[in-house]
């Protein structure tokens, strides 16, 4: 746990008994585990403080009357496979309380902020409060953009190793990713919710006249980000579907290569059928077959033949 108390500029990296003063503010990051410290001294209500507790895909905005509770999933890209994670904030008058699991880079980005001290200059603390919220969901925007960047950077790998050859192993990588995108459209779409909301209704971000403006402008781009974000989800949703089709369109080229091979197979062998079908009738007088050169001389040209039709096929590209 890591608190920092924006009044008298004390740091704790640690829980610390009579520590809150409800006249001071405070920027507070906490893990779900120590959550139970901070209970009844922020007089958080039971439901939020289970919802902290145990992970679920629900993303949420709730307004109490002592505080506003935002629920956000994000998620993580390791060895190519999705990681989902929450990140839970309480938004008062005087403090804003970061609950996520030390894993999540917002852990570390909260954590920054309280150990570097944050100082800014002729600001009151609430409006640092609101800054600090501001700050914590552009950073989450920012980031899952560039988690998206990086899936479809490996969809553009996997694309480009389908076009080089088409194997049966890229059907589960495909589907896998396909997986993946999903998953990521389904935990952005309700963010569309939390930005109409905050907007919207009267919450704590706006209700203050004399710094509404301010807060106006940066929901309005944080609800901009969002909408942008799902944008591109969708768009890298659609970019993996498609690889579907790439590896289709692979597999049923190959496919005609090889009748197309097949074919000139049979054309070319279709005059030895007729040569040996010649040779092979049992009419009693056949000159050539008193001939003592008449066999070495048939194989010959059957040779001749093979070698001549392989070569104007691959004059015409069709070998």
């Amino acid at each position: 746990m890591y608190i920092l108390n924006l009044d008298t500029r004390d740091k704790y990296d640690n829980f610390t008994e009579g520590f809150y003063n409800k006249n001071n503010s405070y920027i507070i990051l906490s893990d779900p585990k120590q959550l139970n410290l901070l209970k009844n001294i922020l007089e958080i209500d039971e439901i939020t403080f289970n919802d902290c507790l145990k992970f679920d895909e629900n993303i949420k905005l709730d307004l109490f009357d002592n505080y506003d509770f935002l629920s956000i999933n994000t998620f993580e890209i390791m060895n190519n496979d999705i990681y989902v994670e929450e990140i839970n904030i309480y938004l008062s008058e005087n403090f804003v309380l970061v609950v996520c699991n030390e894993e999540n880079f917002i852990f570390e980005f909260v954590k920054n902020i309280i150990t570097n001290n944050i100082k800014l200059n002729n600001t009151s603390n609430i409006v640092i409060l609101f800054n600090i919220n501001y700050l914590i969901l552009k950073n989450i925007i920012m980031h899952q953009f560039e988690i998206l960047e990086k899936i479809e950077d490996i969809i553009l790998k996997l694309e480009d190793d389908i076009l080089e050859n088409a194997i049966d192993e890229h059907v589960i990588k495909i589907n896998h990713i396909r997986g993946i995108t999903r998953s990521i459209v389904k935990n952005t779409r309700p963010l569309l919710y939390i930005g109409d909301r905050i907007l919207k209704e009267n919450i704590r971000y706006l209700k203050y006249s004399d710094i509404r403006k301010q807060n106006l402008e940066n929901f309005q781009s944080i609800d901009f980000g969002i909408e942008k974000l799902y944008s591109f989800s969708l768009s890298t949703r659609e970019l993996a579907d498609k690889l579907l089709d790439i590896y289709s369109s692979q597999v049923a080229e190959k496919t005609n290569s090889l009748i197309t091979k097949l074919t000139l197979l049979t054309a070319i062998s279709s005059p030895l059928t007729i040569i040996t079908g010649i040779y092979g009738m049992n009419f009693r007088f056949m000159p050539e077959l008193d001939f003592v050169y008449a066999y070495p001389i048939v194989i010959t040209v059957m040779i001749m033949i093979v070698i001549i039709g392989i070569l104007i096929f691959k004059l015409k590209n069709l070998l």
